[in-house]
């Protein structure tokens, strides 16, 4: 199922080549198309009418993933959704999405999510996004089930529009990579907070 995101603000993206998690130094590195868990991925925050659309989305998807395999039993509600709900600093609940293309699926090179401006002229591959520019992301909605308490729906990324481009910004710290907190990925580095907790009526995901 094709969907696009509209309007969201880009976070950590890695879309200029592909990257992979060094557990090492802790964080996502560059590297060749056929390393292992080589891919292109970005995280993204919606508003909640985005947010609740998406949530949707991802539903139907499962849904008619459950009805159409008659060869596997499906469970009946997704455990693991491509969103989140999380309490910013000041309070505010800010809805956080990541999408993902793997590098490679079995032995074939993947064509890299394709990038347009506000226009739909095409940018250049190795194009560098920034976090907190401005996007509409199209995805492609994959449920999946492979066991052992792995099942729900993921984004497949597919391509990015670029609405307002954001200031890159340099790092000239003077430190070296840490075991310890880290913001290279929101959905590891920072517990989410309750969904109960922050919304009284409709859960979003």
């Amino acid at each position: 199922m094709q969907h696009i995101i509209s309007n969201v603000s880009i976070l950590y993206p890695r879309l200029n080549q592909p990257y992979r998690f060094d557990n090492g130094e802790r964080r996502s590195v560059s590297c060749n198309w056929d390393a292992d868990g080589a891919a292109y991925d970005t995280s993204f925050i919606m508003d909640k009418e985005e947010a609740l659309n998406l949530s949707r989305v991802c539903k139907e998807a499962y849904k008619n993933a459950v009805a159409m395999d008659t060869k596997n039993k499906w469970p009946e509600k997704p455990k693991r959704m491509p969103a989140k709900t999380e309490k910013s600093d000041d309070g505010s609940v800010q809805y956080i999405g990541k999408c993902t293309l793997k590098a490679k699926y079995g032995s074939d090179k993947t064509r890299p999510p394709s990038q347009v401006d506000a226009k739909r002229n095409k940018l250049p591959e190795d194009f560098r996004l920034t976090t907190g520019s401005k996007a509409n992301i199209a995805v492609t909605v994959v449920p999946y089930n492979t066991g052992e308490e792995n099942y729900g729906v993921s984004l497949r990324i597919r391509a990015i529009q670029v609405l307002e481009l954001a200031p890159e910004k340099e790092s000239n710290d003077p430190f070296e990579v840490q075991d310890g907190y880290t913001t290279d990925d929101p959905f590891a580095s920072k517990p989410a907070a309750k969904l109960e907790e922050i919304l009284d009526d409709e859960i979003p995901f």
